[in-house]
């Protein structure tokens, strides 16, 4: 089973957004859900949205996943984009809109924690030059970074940063 860690947007984020300085959204398709379940709706667009306070912070990420044909900078400040987002928002829309928060970091690093902890330790065993002995706790730390889940695993002075979905595989 896939990780689905990421709120559904929702229309009243849109407003609380702006009261907080963060109005630029940038999208990307979001793969986690479509290989997590069959979609009913005969296809709908997963996407996930990242915000950003800054328009240079939200250029940053959109550089990063541009490849993307569902990569776009949106400013909910900008009429087109606010009415836009709206309309992808209405029941019945051809898009699932996911953002990229979790209600609780503590209880996703717990969940990771328990669930992939033997998948650590194989990643560890195989990928790494660390002796690690066999009681010892592998503990990660979860990253967001453009819409991608990253690992973080430390080992005394060393540490390594792993997409996810390489230790879920």
């Amino acid at each position: 089973m896939v990780l689905q860690p990421f709120e559904d947007f929702k229309p009243a984020y849109i407003p609380r957004l702006i009261r907080l300085g963060r109005r630029y959204l940038v999208s990307q398709t979001y793969y986690r859900v479509r290989e997590m379940e069959s979609d009913p709706t005969g296809g709908r667009i997963s996407l996930l949205l990242s915000d950003y306070a800054e328009p240079g912070e939200a250029r940053l990420h959109h550089n990063a996943v541009k490849k993307d044909r569902y990569a776009a900078i949106i400013d909910l400040q900008h009429p087109p984009h606010l009415e836009k987002i709206k309309e992808m928002l209405l029941e019945g829309s051809r898009y699932r809109i996911f953002f990229a928060i979790v209600r609780s970091a503590r209880e996703l690093e717990n969940l990771v924690n328990k669930k992939y902890k033997d998948k650590f330790k194989q990643y560890v065993d195989k990928q790494t030059n660390w002796r690690i002995s066999h009681d010892t706790i592998v503990k990660p730390t979860i990253q967001l970074s453009f819409g991608e889940i990253f690992i973080i695993l430390k080992h005394g002075n060393q540490h390594i940063r792993i997409k996810f979905e390489d230790i879920e595989q």
